[in-house]
């Protein structure tokens, strides 16, 4: 990699659709990565923003906006292979800076699928885990020798201090749960969690939980009723909806302790972690995915993984549970340990300008000496993937991927509707299509809508990895 002297960065002016329920992760890490490009600290770069579309709809506006780059950013989500085809097409020598914010999920990894055979010296592939590093290189064998630098800026975001401490008014131990209320994440084993804690004391206990409601099982009427059928009191259970991270804070302040039970396929890191660590919260959770670089190994319980389970991508999937008898035997023996992250994840907003500027150092790629062991287990995975592309025959997949990406952002197209009827037609998951075209309903519809047209794009690219799930 070859640093310039004030090296010319372009990157998408990426804005969250303002219609969207709830901020995922990966909006949150666009944001961050945009907003620190606009501050002081990026001084020494040339930083040049555009927009994804305008580029895509015209290679004319493209080669004018991309011409004399040094580096692009994608930072559009799992949309980086528009970047590579652009940079083919139109003769260009920019570097570009691609990321994985969702593990075994379709669109991310058709976006490496697409990117494998036009990658070039200098291009880099950010994740946010050496979890997540050693999966791609077990999916993905021209990761090999292929730069991925653990890089994840968050902390860019984070307030100038932690929240301050708000003890419960009634005295009982806060239990604290941040992200989507959902199977994969495993919600439903803090209901039952809190049922053993409130039968041997009744009445001390608070389950707080702040996100998006995902899963049917999970909504809040139906944990009351269920705590109600077990003689819990259902003020026993908040939920706090989904909030602007803002205001996730004060959330933050409430906790005694933070519950992390995830065995979903997307985990790639679980900021709300991070967001511990700076605020001081004790955090249990599983031995599943990254947590085990994050939280200190004994407020981790073991994970029971499902052998022989055969998944899809396309969804979000619990991978195995944690025994209610072991999250009981930590909550009630205060084995919660505050997570010793944040100060490593906020050297990464220097790391990430200077993976910008075009240096490299091989321990990026590392997690600091004395770290616990990370990334081991991933071999457990076996991915079914189609076989690996030409360049001609990726630059071809690209161009089609490209025109249904344009089409079902113009909305006023005469065409929109047929271009809807189409996607129907063509989709093998016809529920979560009718889902995305609800939701297109009410929002803005573009692609910051992370899971909409990235997955739908993958049916019509006849992308459908399966995973299945050995015993080690």
């Amino acid at each position: 990699m070859r640093a310039v002297a004030r090296p010319r960065v372009a990157l998408h002016d990426y804005r969250t659709d303002p219609l969207l329920p709830q901020k995922d992760g990966v909006n949150l890490a666009h944001e961050n990565i945009a907003a620190l490009l606009r501050s002081p600290a990026a001084v020494g770069l040339d930083v040049r923003f555009h927009d994804l579309l305008a580029l895509l709809r015209s290679d004319d506006h493209a080669a004018e906006a991309l011409a004399d780059v040094d580096c692009v950013v994608a930072n559009v989500g799992p949309h980086a292979h528009y970047y590579l085809a652009l940079r083919e097409r139109l003769g260009l020598r920019y570097r570009v800076i691609r990321d994985v914010r969702t593990a075994m999920w379709s669109s991310y990894l058709l976006q490496e699928h697409l990117c494998a055979p036009l990658l070039r010296e200098g291009d880099v592939l950010m994740v946010a885990s050496v979890y997540t590093q050693s999966l791609y290189r077990h999916f993905f064998p021209h990761l090999a020798g292929h730069p991925l630098p653990l890089c994840y800026p968050l902390t860019v975001g984070f307030p100038a201090s932690p929240p301050a401490r708000v003890p419960d008014p009634l005295g009982r131990q806060v239990l604290g749960y941040l992200g989507r209320l959902s199977e994969d994440k495993n919600f439903p084993d803090l209901v039952q969690l809190l049922i053993a804690l409130e039968r041997r004391q009744p009445g001390r206990h608070l389950l707080l939980a702040c996100g998006d409601v995902h899963s049917a099982s999970c909504h809040p009427e139906r944990v009351r009723a269920a705590l109600a059928e077990q003689g819990v009191t259902p003020s026993a259970f908040e939920h706090c909806g989904a909030l602007p991270n803002a205001a996730v804070w004060g959330v933050l302040g409430r906790m005694d302790v933070m519950l992390f039970p995830s065995t979903s396929n997307l985990e790639t890191l679980g900021r709300v972690l991070i967001e511990a660590s700076f605020a001081g919260i004790p955090v249990i959770g599983g031995q599943h995915a990254a947590a085990p670089e994050l939280v200190p190994g004994e407020a981790l319980v073991p994970v029971h993984y499902h052998p022989g389970l055969v998944f899809d991508t396309h969804h979000d999937h619990s991978l195995g549970h944690l025994s209610g008898a072991d999250l009981l035997a930590a909550v009630e023996g205060r084995q919660g340990r505050v997570p010793q992250a944040f100060g490593r994840y906020q050297a990464h907003a220097e790391r990430f300008l200077a993976l910008v500027a075009g240096q490299w150092d091989p321990d990026w790629e590392r997690l600091p000496e004395g770290s616990p062991p990370a990334g081991a287990g991933v071999e457990r995975w076996q991915m079914r993937l189609p076989p690996a592309l030409t360049a001609p025959a990726a630059l071809e997949a690209i161009d089609t991927a490209q025109r249904w990406f344009l089409d079902l952002h113009d909305r006023s197209a005469p065409t929109f509707a047929a271009t809807l009827q189409a996607l129907q037609a063509l989709s093998a998951h016809p529920e979560r299509t009718q889902r995305f075209l609800q939701r297109l309903a009410q929002t803005r519809g573009d692609f910051t809508n992370v899971g909409a047209i990235d997955i739908e794009l993958c049916g019509v690219m006849r992308f459908w990895p399966e995973v299945r799930q050995n015993f080690i």
